[in-house]
C-alpha cells in the first residue's frame, strides 16, 4: 500500500474561532490546513451586521501565521437590520446566514424563537442566492436531546423548503441517520460531517451514570446505527455530504462533570488526520479528497483549491492539551494514537 497521499487542499466549512487569546491560539490550527474556513457568528457579541463581520474577518486574518480566507455567515435573529444585512450579502461580507434556535448550544441565547418571525430574512437570502447555514435542533422541554435534530427536521427544515424551494440550505454538523436521509432525498440541500459524530457515540460521553465532558457537544453524538450511517454518507455516498469539523474550543475550566459543561469539541489540531483514519478504516482513502476538497468547494459555487496537501501514513500521539498565554483546552482524541499526518 501507498504511505502517502496528496489530495487538493482542504476546507472547512464550519469552525469556531471564538475571540480574544482564545482567537489567537486555534486560528493557526485550522488555517495550517485549510484554505477557506466559515468562522461561525456565534461570539459573545453575535455578529449581526457588517461592521461586526469585517471587524472579525480582520482579527482572524491577522492573527493567523497563514494565507486563509475566513468566511462570516451572518447571525441570524428577528432584530436584524434589513437593509444592512442585504448589502453585507450583495458586497459579500457576510457568507450566507447562520441559524441558531434560541438556546441550541453556546452563545445562542439571541437566536431564532420562531421561524415564521425571519420569514423577510430569508426571503432576501433566497432572492441574494445566498446560503441558509443550520444549526438543526428543535430545544423544548418535551423534547429529548438525542430527538432535537429529527424534531427539527420534520417541524422546521420542512417547512423553511417548503416555504423557500430555491434557498440553498446546509444541514451543519449532521449527527442522525434520519438527517443523512432527509439531505439524500431532498433537492439544495448539503450537510457537513464532523470527525467527532463519524468516532463517539452516546456511550463515550454518558455511561453508568458517569459524563466526559470532553466528548460533548451540540448535537450530543448518537447511536451506533447514526455513527455508522454518517460513515457511508461521507465515505461513500457522499457528494451532497463535505468537511465541516465545528471544532469548538473551550478553557478547559468551563469542561465540568455534568450538563453544566460548556458543549464543544476541539479537534482542530488533529482534524483532517481523523477525518483520513476514518475513511482509511472504511477502506476509503481514495475518497477523503472528494469529502474534504471538492463537495464543498462545489456545492458554495467556489473554485477548487490550486495548492495541495500530502499526508504519510505513519504514527503519532495527540497531544494532551493546546495552551497559550492563561489558556489551556483539552484536545479532542489526546493522548490517542493515529495513523496519518500531513506532511506538506
Amino acid at each position: 500500500m501507498n504511505n502517502y497521499i496528496e489530495i487538493i487542499q482542504p476546507d472547512d466549512w464550519h469552525v469556531h474561532f471564538r475571540e480574544g487569546d482564545m482567537l489567537e491560539m486555534v486560528t493557526n490550527f485550522s488555517s495550517r490546513i485549510n484554505n477557506r474556513c466559515v468562522a461561525m457568528p456565534n461570539t459573545l457579541i453575535s455578529i449581526t451586521d457588517t461592521e461586526k463581520a469585517l471587524t472579525y474577518k480582520e482579527q482572524l486574518i491577522k492573527a493567523s501565521n497563514n494565507n486563509f480566507v475566513p468566511l462570516i455567515p451572518c447571525y441570524l435573529n428577528d432584530k436584524l437590520n434589513l437593509d444592512n444585512f442585504r448589502m453585507g450579502l450583495q458586497k459579500k461580507i457576510f457568507f450566507g446566514s447562520k441559524l441558531y434556535p434560541t438556546n441550541a448550544t453556546t452563545n445562542s441565547k439571541d437566536g431564532v424563537t420562531e421561524i415564521s418571525k425571519i420569514f423577510k430574512l430569508l426571503e432576501v437570502l433566497e432572492e441574494e442566492g445566498s446560503p441558509l447555514l443550520i444549526h438543526g435542533e428543535k430545544v423544548a422541554e418535551n423534547i429529548d436531546i438525542f430527538d432535537r435534530e429529527k424534531y427539527f427536521i420534520d417541524d422546521e427544515l420542512d417547512t423553511i423548503r417548503n416555504k423557500f424551494p430555491f434557498l440553498k440550505i446546509v444541514l451543519e454538523h449532521v449527527s442522525t441517520s434520519h438527517g443523512v436521509r432527509y439531505i439524500k432525498e431532498n433537492s439544495n440541500i448539503g450537510g457537513t460531517i464532523t470527525p467527532h459524530h463519524m468516532l463517539l457515540t452516546k456511550k463515550d460521553v454518558f455511561l453508568n451514570e458517569k459524563f466526559n465532558p470532553h466528548h460533548f457537544c451540540m448535537p450530543v453524538v448518537k447511536n451506533e446505527t447514526d455513527l455508522i450511517e454518517l460513515r457511508k454518507a461521507a465515505c461513500y455516498d457522499n457528494s451532497k455530504f463535505f468537511l465541516g469539523t465545528d471544532s469548538a474550543p473551550h478553557p478547559i475550566h468551563e469542561k465540568k462533570s455534568d450538563m453544566s459543561s460548556k458543549p464543544g469539541i476541539f479537534s482542530a489540531p488533529c482534524s483532517i488526520e481523523l477525518y483520513a483514519e476514518i475513511f482509511d478504516q472504511e477502506n476509503a482513502i481514495n475518497n477523503l479528497e472528494i469529502f474534504s476538497s471538492i463537495n464543498g468547494a462545489k456545492f458554495y459555487n467556489f473554485p477548487l483549491n490550486e495548492k495541495k496537501i500530502k499526508l504519510e501514513k505513519t504514527e503519532w500521539i495527540v497531544p494532551e492539551l493546546s495552551s497559550y498565554k492563561d489558556i489551556q483546552v483539552k484536545n479532542f482524541y489526546a493522548n490517542e494514537k493515529i495513523n496519518w499526518k500531513v506532511v506538506h
